[in-house]
Formats: structure tokens, C-alpha cells, sequence
């Protein structure tokens, strides 16, 4: 399963994600940023595609 990121340094690419043991996709994953700063991202909905999920940067996360 992948994630679709939404925005953020890497929006629009797709991670790998691991589901939980019941084969849903995590609430949350967390990514480095290109400055090696970890980033939070929260599982938004469903994408077009089966087995990829959209994910946006938790709130805390973004640049002002």
C-alpha cells in the first residue's frame, strides 16, 4: 500500500506504507523532510486507486 502525499516537501510523490494488522492504512506516518527534520502526516482519505491513501502534513508540521 502507498502513501499519496498531499502537500508538504514531497507532495505529489508516493511512499510505501506498511498497513496495521487489521490491512487498514496507519492514521498517521512519519517522514524526514530535506533538512532532516521529521514531518507528521495524517491519513486524509481514500485515492482513486485501491491501494494508495492520501495523506497530508499534520497541522504542527507546516511552515508559517
Amino acid at each position: 500500500m502507498y502513501a499519496v502525499l498531499d502537500d508538504g516537501p514531497y507532495a505529489g510523490e508516493q511512499v510505501r506504507i506498511d498497513p496495521d494488522t487489521a490491512g487498514r492504512p496507519p492514521r498517521t506516518i512519519e517522514l524526514t523532510d530535506p533538512g532532516g527534520a521529521p514531518t507528521g502526516y495524517v491519513l486524509i482519505g481514500p485515492h482513486a486507486d485501491d491501494d494508495r491513501w492520501i495523506y497530508r502534513r499534520a497541522r504542527g508540521d507546516v511552515d508559517d
